[in-house]
């Protein structure tokens, strides 16, 4: 609703003249179709100055009203994605307010909005959510134990150099993984080197460098070489379940196949949910690691010996400490409804 309009010298004059013939606010609003709130405060002023009259202002008035901010407000709304020059061009049209890129900045701060970085996330559709809640309430009870019997397993790719396009986007504290607040990311972008790795509570797989493309075939010969022996190395008879995501090669018919003549169990898995999986954090943590590094390698062959060598030094710690993480995990899944969290 838009500002009221400021009452006249006369109705002022009018209000006085009631609250001098000893009528109540209650009286005076009624009679005069005025709000009582109105009344009093003018009746307060002439008491206290001895006029009506309206006194001048200090400051420059502001350009933006109150329905100027409901109206920036909507359009962030709409696009969190927008430049403050665009916001700009889109309250003069639609509401003709003259003012200027550096005007809506100010106000957007003054509304606690600021312009960050869109966090990288994956999007998440309804139903990806609500099979990730689905998924997260059945497993939220799962005990340590249990949890370090999962084999976690994936692919991911690192490149020579690394490119820094971020997104940025005006939000409040704490939004920064609303859907509208992040940048879907894109897998295996860039190209570079595509690894292939796995690891549980119980200790580290091998890292593997993939030279071809990844189809059923190449995966199935990874299954047989090297998933197979690190199962029967970690957990020996003991039972256990194989985890990967539900890319097209990991869930084809072949593949398959493979799985049940080796009486391979896998972890049912919610599509879209790197944020479960903690084998995404060892992805992470080996570009750390290489980024520490003295120099970063200028060329594949020295990038995939770097990998090899920083996954070796991967403590145990940290892989115990990833199993325990699961059930935060978890919280986080359900806490956001199934979308987006920080892990």
């Amino acid at each position: 609703m838009g500002r009221s309009q400021e009452l006249s010298e006369f109705q002022r004059g009018t209000v006085i003249g009631c609250h001098l013939s000893s009528r109540s606010s209650r009286e005076i609003s009624s009679l005069l179709n005025i709000p009582q709130s109105t009344v009093s405060s003018i009746i307060t002023k002439w008491k206290r100055l001895g006029t009506t009259a309206t006194q001048p202002r200090s400051g420059r008035p502001r350009k933006i009203t109150k329905r100027g901010k409901w109206m920036l407000k909507h359009i962030l709304r709409r696009g969190s994605q927008l430049s403050a020059e665009s916001i700009a061009t889109d309250l003069q049209t639609s509401c003709g307010l003259q003012i200027s890129s550096r005007t809506v900045r100010r106000e957007l701060h003054e509304m606690g909005f600021y312009g960050c970085a869109a966090a990288p996330k994956p999007y998440i559709t309804n139903r990806n959510a609500k099979h990730r809640m689905r998924w997260c309430k059945a497993h939220r009870h799962w005990t340590l134990e249990q949890w370090k019997r999962v084999l976690w397993s994936g692919e991911s790719c690192f490149s020579v150099w690394q490119c820094d396009g971020q997104v940025w986007v005006w939000r409040l504290p704490g939004e920064q993984y609303l859907s509208d607040c992040i940048v879907p990311s894109v897998k295996y972008g860039g190209g570079g080197v595509m690894v292939w790795g796995c690891f549980s509570g119980v200790g580290l797989g091998p890292l593997l460098p993939v030279n071809e493309t990844l189809n059923s075939s190449a995966y199935q010969n990874i299954l047989d070489n090297f998933m197979l022996p690190t199962l029967w190395e970690q957990f020996g008879d003991s039972p256990f379940l194989l985890q990967h995501d539900c890319t097209p090669v990991h869930k084809s018919r072949s593949i398959k196949t493979w799985m049940n003549e080796f009486g391979v169990d896998e972890l049912d898995w919610p599509a879209q949910s790197p944020d479960l999986n903690p084998i995404e954090y060892l992805w992470d943590e080996l570009e750390r690691r290489l980024r520490a590094r003295p120099s970063r390698p200028t060329s594949v062959s020295d990038l995939t010996n770097a990998l090899l060598e920083e996954w070796s030094e991967i403590p145990i710690n940290t892989l115990l400490n990833l199993a325990e993480s699961l059930p935060r995990r978890i919280e986080a899944v359900i806490a956001a409804k199934g979308g987006p969290t920080s892990y």
